[in-house]
């Protein structure tokens, strides 16, 4: 019998939605969680992937109790998240270190460093520019605190973190969706492919950035520990999902070349869409996102 449900959930830099809908795309129920934002002295904005994960299930459990469906009709689910900041999960997949916020900005010289270093080829190949996104920032582990950057199996974001825990993933099938790797610093965005020149570039070690799949690649099932955390049914699909902007374009029906939208969240987004990967050299201090279409 066909599955009637599909759930979606946005792991933002200051709360977690959760949303319910039938598979045509009607909304049956929502709910929402604040996270914890961490501020242990000035520059410093730290959060914890376990918060990400823990008001995830809190939203996904409260849909699933309050709508009274069967738990067994979800088809799948999916996490969108916050896009510059990085985490990390060490061998056992736990977290190797708190959550580098993109608010925290610690990785300020590093940031300077990959720009006077590469910077015209960083935005070149990933599609953006050095800014407080995951190349800084894992610099910045790298040379500031070297046994934790030892420590690290795989960097992931948010989502990343959530959707492998949830389907019992290892360190090694740590993965990241392609519309997050213009915020790399170390990516070919065109090939969709960590870029060998920039890992030499910077001495990063290539073996801690995850596999790159597509937003809807299924990785993994839910699996028998984490089901009843958040109230479903063991087996259920566990999507890849992507970066919160590419969530919003989508859901906006921003799908065209040459639509334009505004995001007004935490961070405030401008964009355009292309049908090629488009880097704008002549531009730098203006972001774009990569080969997820936006410019």
């Amino acid at each position: 019998m066909p599955k009637k449900y599909l759930i979606g959930v946005d792991l933002g830099t200051s709360s977690t939605k959760a949303a319910l809908y039938k598979t045509d795309g009607t909304l049956v129920i929502e709910a929402n969680r604040e996270v914890p934002i961490y501020t242990p002295k000035p520059g410093v904005v730290e959060q914890e992937n376990d918060d990400f994960y823990r008001t995830a299930a809190e939203t996904v459990a409260q849909c699933i109790h309050q709508s009274g469906i069967d738990a067994k009709d979800v088809a799948a689910i999916a996490f969108d998240s916050q896009m510059a900041g990085i985490g990390a999960v060490d061998e056992d997949f736990k977290p190797a270190c708190r959550f580098d916020s993109w608010l925290d900005m610690r990785c300020q010289p590093y940031i300077e460093e990959m720009e006077r270093v590469g910077g015209k080829r960083i935005t070149e190949l990933t599609g953006c520019p050095p800014t407080c996104d995951h190349g800084p920032k894992i610099l910045w582990w790298k040379h500031e605190h070297p046994q934790t950057y030892k420590n690290v199996a795989k960097f992931v974001t948010p989502s990343g973190y959530v959707a492998g825990k949830l389907a019992g993933l290892k360190a090694d099938q740590a993965f990241m969706d392609y519309t997050f790797i213009h915020f790399s610093g170390f990516s070919d965005s065109k090939a969709l492919a960590w870029s060998e020149e920039l890992c030499t570039m910077f001495d990063i070690d290539k073996d801690k950035l995850p596999r790159i799949l597509s937003p809807w690649e299924v990785v993994g099932e839910v699996s028998d520990s984490t089901a009843k955390e958040f109230g479903l049914a063991n087996g259920t699909l566990v999507v890849a999902g992507c970066g919160d902007a590419a969530a919003c374009a989508l859901g906006a029906g921003v799908v065209q070349p040459g639509m334009v939208f505004d995001i007004a969240g935490t961070a405030s987004v401008l964009a355009a869409t292309t049908d090629t990967f488009v880097a704008d050299l002549n531009n730098p201090s203006q972001h774009a996102f990569g080969n997820s279409g936006f410019v």
